[in-house]
């Protein structure tokens, strides 16, 4: 094995059989984790005028990792079984990868920061827009969490009913304004000088928040702000029903992954050892829980006959004795 490939390997997330993958897993996550913690500390002033220098030293020591983690699976992502192709090709495409942008975006604000100059580096809002832009390596931890990769495989199939559900809900705010501009300006006309002043009710009133600041006073208004309230009720949950119904279609297709894999392994009445590791890493990948990927073995087995058989030999139980 090359040093590429080992670096691929080790930078390869969900390697449970990889105890040094595990330790820079583990490393990296710790390391994401303290820096949204030292990045939240470092807006609290008397932390800041205090433990500054500190927070400065930690920020340069994570860009240094972050860096170097970036280019290293640059170098390595040839080797990455996921991706084929010549060298050139394969490293761009990685780098336009929704990871890739991550892991660029979480040191891109430091050096961009860095090298604009004396002048924008003293600007107050420079520098919060910094802090915060630092917030998106918390992203980076999508690499790393299951759970996380749901929320983006299912966001990421559901695009284009979610783009639609919004579409609906930007005519009904631009629907609910006109008709509150309408029949409240001449009553209310500060509140409801204009439709994009009335947009901040609309949108308070569609989402059920109800601040309470704009409220009409005219009969009409009135009933149309609670139609407008009602009907927002069923538009603000539809989006809500398309990520559940989602969410349980993927978790549905990978739990029929694994068991489709537990299948395959089963062909031969037993499962080897070498099948037992790919299993293994097939559920972390796809973040099933032991206790499930137990009960899918079980009931394959149990459905396939190889319950009956022995799991070292893979012949029936009892086959020896009548052979004697």
């Amino acid at each position: 094995m090359s040093a590429r490939q080992r670096v691929a390997e080790l930078l390869e997330a969900h390697q449970p059989n990889d105890p040094w993958g595990r330790l820079v897993d583990y490393f990296l996550i710790g390391l994401i984790l303290a820096n949204v913690v030292a990045i939240i500390l470092a807006t609290v002033e008397p932390l800041a005028a205090r433990y500054g220098g500190f927070f400065w030293s930690f920020e340069v020591f994570s860009i240094a990792v972050f860096t170097l983690e970036y280019l290293l699976r640059l170098w390595s992502c040839v080797d990455l079984p996921t991706r084929e192709g010549q060298p050139p090709m394969t490293r761009l495409r990685w780098m336009l990868s929704p990871l890739g942008l991550i892991d660029l975006l979480a040191i891109a604000p430091f050096y961009v920061f860095y090298f604009i100059g004396a002048d924008a580096t003293h600007s107050m809002l420079m520098l919060r827009l910094f802090r915060g832009l630092r917030l998106l390596r918390l992203f980076k931890l999508t690499r790393y969490s299951p759970a996380l990769n749901l929320m983006i495989s299912v966001l990421r199939k559901e695009a284009g009913v979610l783009a639609a559900a919004a579409s609906v809900l930007l005519f009904m705010l631009v629907l609910a304004s006109w008709g509150i501009y309408v029949l409240e300006k001449d009553i209310q006309p500060e509140e409801f000088k204009d439709i994009p002043t009335a947009m901040w009710w609309a949108v308070i009133t569609i989402t059920t928040v109800g601040y309470g600041d704009v409220v009409p006073v005219s009969n009409g208004g009135r009933i149309f702000a609670g139609v407008v309230s009602l009907v927002g009720i069923g538009m603000m949950a539809l989006p809500a029903a398309i990520l559940a119904s989602g969410f349980y279609r993927e978790v549905h297709d990978r739990n029929a992954t694994y068991r489709r894999a537990v299948e395959k392994a089963l062909e031969a009445g037993r499962i080897k050892e070498s099948d037992a590791e790919e299993l293994e890493e097939l559920r972390d990948k796809l973040g099933i829980d032991s206790e499930e990927a137990m009960n899918t073995l079980i009931e394959v087995r149990h459905v396939s006959g190889s319950g009956d058989r022995c799991p070292s030999c893979g012949r029936p139980f009892g086959e020896g004795e009548s052979a004697q």
